[in-house]
């Protein structure tokens, strides 16, 4: 049947019970055969209690081409076997079709990594319907999602619109020093970022952002003082020293801050920034008594005294 392209033969080979092999050999000959009329049972095919059926079945889908197997084979994404999920999203990938799009977005979530190599070839193959959900999913709570999302991008040969779908895409891919060089329109995604998941994102917006200098993102720093991670409340600090003049009254006010751990962080700017003005409340804070526990030996007192010093050097 096979060679005489008996497809009438092959499908019902396909739907035999009794020999497995055979049924296997009819989806590959159906599959390149490019028989349209057996896309129903090749759907049929797609819940068969063997993982192998299942899987040749997918792949004869997507051989064929058949718009009525996407929604099956959006279902076979999620099959217990890899080689069937493999062969579903590969197949989704040459039928082109756009609601397909979400569900393989979202399989980039999978931990399988081969898998969402596989995913990302197939949004590539679909093409543009892909593009536009692809750039809102640059915006989801996920850091690792996000990173997939722009190898999905660069892979269909997407390029940003504008300045701000450049930032979350420089974002989400934690370029930080593309993101200095690009300047303003990077300040309010990377003030966004302030507040992200990932302790690393958090910490790179908050290096940009003291790069950048921009006046906007002062108080959101100030806020960052707070965050649990010592690594990122430093750099926020840091980014404050660099913004300078702006940040001077915002610190003032934050050395009378409930948090120890942010008046010796504002204490530590402000002897960066180095402006007079600073002085007389840095002296107000000398009488600091720190009595909530800090992951720093460092107390208020002795970082307002070192903040000081540097003022005084400054002249």
């Amino acid at each position: 049947m096979r060679e005489k392209k008996d497809v009438i033969g092959l499908i019902k080979a396909l739907q035999s019970k009794r020999d497995l092999e055979v049924r296997i050999i009819a989806e590959k000959a159906l599959g390149e055969r490019g028989a349209k009329i057996a896309v129903v049972p090749l759907i049929q095919a797609l819940k068969d209690k063997d993982r192998r059926v299942r899987y040749e079945a997918a792949w004869a889908l997507g051989k064929i081409k058949g718009a009525m197997a996407v929604e099956p084979l959006i279902q076979a994404l999620k099959d217990e076997d890899w080689r069937v999920r493999y062969e579903a999203a590969w197949a989704l990938g040459k039928i082109k079709g756009a609601m397909a799009v979400e569900p393989l977005i979202q399989a980039l979530k999978d931990e399988d990594s081969d898998f969402r190599k596989r995913v990302t070839s197939a949004l590539r193959d679909i093409g543009e319907p892909a593009v536009e959900p692809l750039i809102q999913a640059l915006k989801d709570e996920d850091s690792d999602f996000r990173k997939r999302v722009t190898s999905a991008l660069d892979e269909i040969g997407w390029r940003p619109g504008d300045n701000t779908e450049r930032a979350h895409y420089l974002i989400a891919k934690k370029e930080w020093d593309e993101l200095t060089r690009l300047g303003e329109p990077a300040v309010e995604p990377l003030i966004q970022a302030l507040k992200d998941e990932s302790w690393e994102v958090r910490w790179g917006a908050a290096r940009a952002l003291g790069e950048i200098g921009d006046a906007r993102a002062v108080e959101p720093l100030i806020q960052a003082l707070k965050d649990e991670y010592w690594n990122v409340n430093e750099k926020a600090e840091k980014a404050l020293g660099k913004i300078g003049e702006p940040a001077v009254e915002p610190l003032v006010q934050a050395l009378k801050d409930e948090s120890c751990g942010v008046r010796k962080r504002a204490a530590g700017a402000l002897g960066e920034i180095g402006d007079a003005r600073a002085v007389e409340p840095l002296i107000q804070a000398l009488k600091d008594e720190q009595t909530a526990l800090s992951p720093s030996p460092l107390t208020v007192q002795q970082a307002v005294k070192d903040a000081l010093k540097k003022i005084e050097k400054r002249g």
